[in-house]
């Protein structure tokens, strides 16, 4: 059922048209992603679909008594605001109504019996006593403090976990999310997916988040040069189908070329050919000149020259961090080398900005220390562009970094010239940092790392803000960079395609090193608790067989231990061989990691050393039971 209809809609904010003569629909229970280059409209068209803006053209049809919830991109909790406070700050019909029945109660507003008769009702017809309840269990998933807590000094992971808290628990039919994974843990992204991916209500979701589109999107939206399309499916779907339309556009604008030429000589032959040329063919002519296919704007692929880098990177020795007296980080000791592309990852508030701040130089650590090599030039690119200059203009924040700037290609770029290869065009040159959008910003933040030509790469969260085409160009940059790379991000996509190894923070400053990416680290860790699990299992199971036995063989005597199996003791007499030959097995991979392999060599070897570990060690379990049986 058709839950919502948009025809014939367009919106233009300051002058710049975003959309024209959209017209779609959504259906009940509908999951579909929005995707599109940062100012394209994403944010604009939630708005319009919520009702908080009005179209300028076209007309919405919304379900009679249509429900909507709305998580903005950057919720604000004002100062001095509890937990409790924040949560019923929504904007829901159902926050609302839990409002006005306690604004009732309370005597606050002069409601007359009838009228807080009828209240008290709908509160009971439309789940209003169960929001609390909700709000709780949401925000004890989402690992929030109680609701009484205050938010000040909470991080921005906190807030945006209390914003989705308020916006999932009101029942709406349609919920609409501006960027919900921006500042999530990896564990709160993925508890996220499970609760859309179970959900009723439908839902629109913009997000530059890959795999999180794949794993929760039934149809892609996209809003490119100020039309919207759609495609059925997931994001990869939607990256086939759409470079199938492209190559259908491109065969077809090759024809129209080719008639063009045709019609072109014909009609240049001279005056007499002219005048007797039908004013429908001119007319036909004068079409097919104008309606050439528009391509977008390509951006210059992210690459610089390398700078040398010595032997020595960087080599924290037992570095540990402190705040208030209280063990943020764990010594933590780890020597950085040439091609190194390590992924950080934890829960927020788990010490990974702390770690990146020592291997920066922005952190001292209180323990431990941090030895930087003479040829190390490291460039940061943090979480926000909170540390811009914002009164500076553009050219000259870049020209502060670089007069000229070497790229991979070998061209030299001044500041001008730099900027238009990243669709920076000269007539925003002289405007402030201020008036820029926030993905304008973190565009021209890559741009300045360029221009430092930096060997030691540091990224804390850089797909923040960032449309698709960028986050795939910084990739691709990344993958060729000649240098160190260290990564903390909750983009699964990113840090799968351009880590190879994962330095894990477990939340309680301690922090552990896989030779792999996050996937693969993902999927060790997963196994190795499915083997913890089975052999739980396994023991306690034994544990009520045996106890079973004495009750049924009374003939045994009392406390004799059972005796092993003929098949036991034949898997006994073969288990060690089995269990060298495992170990020797993970010994040749973890050779193999520290020998400048390829990439794909890389991970293949990684995958399998996921699957080892938990082996050796159910198996080695498994040897030590059948052990006490034979011994």
């Amino acid at each position: 059922m058709n839950i919502l209809s948009l025809d014939g809609v367009s919106k233009t904010l300051i002058g710049t048209p975003l959309f024209k003569d959209v017209s779609l629909g959504i259906e009940e229970g509908e999951r579909i992603g929005l995707v599109g280059r940062n100012g394209a409209g994403k944010s604009t068209f939630l708005r319009v679909l919520s009702g908080a803006l009005e179209p300028d053209e076209g007309s919405i049809a919304r379900r009679r008594g249509l429900r909507v919830s709305v998580l903005p991109q950057r919720p604000v909790a004002a100062p001095g605001t509890i937990l409790s406070e924040f949560l019923y700050e929504g904007d829901s019909e159902l926050v609302r109504l839990v409002r006005d029945y306690e604004a009732a109660v309370s005597g606050k507003s002069g409601a007359a019996d009838r009228a807080l008769e009828a209240l008290h009702a709908r509160m009971e017809a439309e789940g209003g006593f169960l929001l609390e309840r909700r709000y709780a269990s949401l925000c004890s998933e989402f690992g929030l403090p109680d609701v009484g807590a205050p938010m000040d000094g909470m991080s921005g992971g906190m807030v945006k976990k209390a914003a989705l808290a308020r916006t999932l628990a009101d029942s709406s039919d349609l919920v609409l999310l501006d960027e919900p994974t921006n500042h999530l843990d990896l564990d709160a992204i993925e508890l996220l997916e499970r609760k859309l991916g179970s959900a009723a209500f439908a839902f629109v979701v913009v997000t530059h988040d890959r795999a999180f589109l794949d794993a929760v999107a039934g149809r892609i939206l996209e809003i490119d040069r100020s039309s919207v399309f759609s495609y059925p499916g997931d994001y990869s779907a939607f990256v086939e189908m759409k470079a199938e339309r492209w190559n259908a556009l491109e065969k077809a604008d090759a024809r129209r070329e080719t008639i063009l030429k045709i019609e072109m000589k014909w009609l240049m032959r001279g005056a007499r050919a002219r005048a007797t040329k039908s004013e429908r063919r001119k007319e036909l002519i004068r079409d097919m000149q104008g309606s050439a296919l528009e391509r977008p704007t390509p951006m210059g692929a992210f690459s610089s020259k390398a700078r040398r880098l010595g032997k020595k990177v960087l080599e924290l020795k037992g570095a540990a961090k402190r705040y208030g007296g209280r063990l943020v980080f764990e010594p933590f000791s780890y020597e950085f080398v040439k091609g190194d592309r390590i992924g950080v990852v934890g829960p927020n508030g788990s010490g990974k900005t702390t770690l990146l701040g020592m291997i920066a130089g922005r952190l001292a650590p209180d323990e431990g220390s941090v030895e930087r090599g003479v040829n190390t030039v490291c460039s940061y690119y943090g979480q926000t562009a909170d540390g811009l200059p914002e009164d500076a203009r553009m050219i000259d924040f870049i020209r502060s970094r670089a007069e000229l700037t070497a790229m991979g290609d070998g061209s030299l770029l001044d500041p001008e010239r730099l900027l238009e290869r990243f669709l920076f065009d000269r007539s925003m040159h002289d405007q402030r940092l201020s008036t820029l959008s926030g993905g304008e910003l973190r565009r021209l933040q890559l741009v300045s790392v360029l221009a430092e030509h930096p060997n030691l790469l540091i990224l804390d969260e850089p797909t923040n803000d960032l449309d698709i085409d960028t986050i795939e160009l910084l990739e691709d940059y990344v993958e060729s960079f000649d240098g160190c790379v260290i990564v903390v991000s909750h983009d699964r996509a990113f840090l799968d395609g351009v880590t190879s190894t994962t330095i894990a923070i477990d939340g309680s400053g301690g922090a552990s090193l896989y030779p792999y990416p996050y996937g693969a680290y993902r999927e060790y860790m997963e196994a190795e608790a499915e083997a913890r699990a089975g052999a739980e299992a396994e023991r306690a199971a034994a544990d009520r067989g045996r106890a079973g036995g004495q009750s049924r063989g009374r003939d045994r005597r009392a406390g004799e231990p059972r005796k092993a199996t003929w098949a036991e003791r034949k898997e006994y007499d073969g288990i060690l061989d089995e269990i060298q030959a495992l170990e020797d097995e993970k010994a040749s991979l973890e050779a193999l990691f520290s020998s400048g392999a390829s990439g794909d060599e890389l991970e293949r070897a990684g995958r399998r050393y996921a699957e080892l570990c938990p082996l050796i060690e159910s198996r080695t379990a498994r040897w030590e039971e059948l052990a006490a049986l034979i011994d």
